[in-house]
């Protein structure tokens, strides 16, 4: 059995602000924290993504759906590349419910940091649109 030890917890928080072309804006939030774990051989985030103003204007900026992505930072400055990390879920279901996400995966002895960002998707296109990135560092 291997022993589970999680080392100190970093937390992360996001703001960003979706505005329509009628000038409706929504305020979309995303915080949570990373762990690693078994002596730094896998990460865990914990997050949620929830509207934090503007619920009035969610049509206005065309109820995107919204998913959160991961990215990885090497000590070389080399990164592992976005992948998505959370359900998608409309404007609409986060403003009655907030979306909570787990993600897991190796951490290499070379991974010094994890970024997240959100994504927003529209339309029938899913034309998207990234939130600036947040930057988790994790090993000096």
């Amino acid at each position: 059995m291997t022993q589970s030890l999680e080392l100190p917890v970093q937390e992360f928080c996001l703001d960003w602000t979706l505005t329509g072309d009628e000038g409706g804006r929504v305020g979309v939030a995303l915080s949570g924290q990373v762990s690693l774990l078994d002596n730094n051989r896998f990460y865990k985030i914990d997050g949620v993504v929830y509207v934090t103003e503007g619920d009035a204007d969610i049509r206005a900026v065309g109820n995107p759906r919204i998913s959160v992505r991961r990215n990885g930072v090497e000590k070389t400055g080399r990164q592992w590349g976005w992948e998505m990390c959370s359900a998608r879920k409309s404007l609409l279901a986060l403003n009655t419910m907030e979306g909570y996400f787990v993600r897991t995966g190796y951490w290499a002895p070379a991974d010094r940091a994890i970024q997240l960002s959100l994504c927003a998707e529209h339309g029938w296109s899913r034309r998207k649109s990234y939130s600036p990135t947040v930057t988790v560092r994790m090993v000096d």
